[in-house]
């Protein structure tokens, strides 16, 4: 099994070494020779099932298939297998992965786990990362189990809630006037002066690592078998790439027979991935300028990892839909009615699955799944707003 902090560059294949601190490469987010992502050394994988159901219910249960952390290193905070439960959509009868269900509210506590974990290993003692919100709060609270000083970089116009929660975990909170871009390039100067060490749900491959652990859970929670569908809110694409890494270790492994495919769901005003698969390219052009969107968690230019975004849709035989601001509020509403209080980034999925199954490319019969990534209290504002009576 290949130990954590084992990174190669996913473009040329330059082995990285362990991607930590190095005084002669303050950028080492990324590749230096070709500037890609970074990932994980290939590793074998393995899942005894028979094992796995006697372990607590937690995503490191999955001990086999996942990178080691030296025990005093693992930093948790609880994180348990989240809920998949029944809820018709429309007159499609699908299954939510209840993702609000996590620690700080939102999928991205499964990345920020391993993350942090993982930079906890290395010694690092201060880091900086760049957020919509729930990134910045999800590693901020995990870099204060782990005794670790951050600074979170964020647009100004995020939900209040989640600039909260930054600050209770003891982050400090660096609002940056302007769009959500704006954020990364005043971190990235940042980091460039300081040559700080950047904690990047966007970039670093040990967080798309804990994100795999949700394809794991979900082939877990249907018997070992794979889902036919599964739909996502996509911006950066964690969720997307970690579910399809995560079904191809299951594949590769034999404990299913075929990938799900996956379903890509983005705001109209931020849907680079829509056009790209529309246009059958091969990397995502980025949209800037756009109006403004209620998902404010999957609005972004384009994926850093466009490539193996468009692949992963591709190889899954999957595709990519787009919703209006007032099908993402309607999708809001229809959760509500239904029990699930989830924010608006989270209930695109809802529209997105109506418009699929009209158009017939999703069909009756199928299992779905719909992933809910944050919770609605994150975006409390928001939804008063959504929910006030009219008139």
């Amino acid at each position: 099994m290949a130990a954590a902090g084992e990174l190669i560059c996913s473009g040329c294949g330059a082995g990285i070494g362990t991607g930590g601190i190095d005084a002669d490469a303050p950028v080492h987010h990324r590749c230096a020779d070709c500037g890609g992502a970074l990932a994980c050394a290939p590793m074998d994988r393995a899942f005894p099932v028979d094992s796995i159901s006697l372990r607590p219910p937690d995503l490191w249960r999955y001990s086999e298939a996942i990178p080691t952390f030296p025990a005093p290193h693992a930093v948790s905070l609880g994180e348990q297998i989240t809920p998949l439960v029944p809820v018709r959509v429309g007159t499609t009868e699908v299954l939510a992965k209840c993702e609000f269900a996590q620690p700080t509210g939102s999928y991205k506590d499964r990345g920020s786990a391993f993350l942090i974990s993982y930079l906890r290993s290395l010694g690092v003692e201060e880091a900086v990362e760049d957020s919509s919100g729930n990134a910045g709060a999800s590693i901020a609270a995990y870099a204060a189990r782990a005794g670790i000083r951050l600074k979170v970089f964020c647009p100004e116009s995020a939900s209040a809630g989640k600039l909260a929660q930054i600050q209770l975990y003891g982050a400090e909170l660096v609002r940056v006037p302007g769009p959500r871009p704006r954020a990364t390039d005043a971190l990235l100067e940042y980091v460039q002066e300081r040559g700080a060490v950047y904690a990047s749900h966007l970039w670093h491959p040990m967080f798309l690592e804990g994100v795999r652990t949700m394809a794991y859970e979900i082939a877990e929670q249907l018997a070992w078998t794979a889902p036919d569908y599964v739909l996502c809110p996509v911006g950066a694409g964690s969720i997307l790439l970690g579910l399809h890494d995560g079904f191809g270790d299951l594949l590769q492994a034999g404990v299913i027979p075929r990938l799900p495919r996956l379903v890509a769901v983005q705001a109209e005003s931020a849907s680079a991935v829509c056009r790209a698969m529309r246009a059958g390219a091969d990397v995502v052009e980025p949209m800037s300028g756009g109006p403004p969107t209620l998902a404010e968690g999957i609005a972004l230019p384009a994926p850093v990892r466009d490539r193996q975004v468009l692949l992963a849709l591709r190889e899954s035989g999957g595709a990519a839909v787009a919703v209006t601001e007032a099908e993402i509020a309607t999708g809001v509403r229809a959760f509500g009615r239904a029990g699930f209080c989830v924010e608006p980034t989270s209930a695109v999925v809802w529209s997105g699955l109506e418009r699929l199954r009209v158009s017939g490319e999703i069909p009756a019969g199928k299992t779905v799944v719909v992933v809910l990534s944050g919770h609605g209290l994150k975006a409390a504002a928001q939804i008063e707003q959504l929910t006030r009576p009219q008139g």
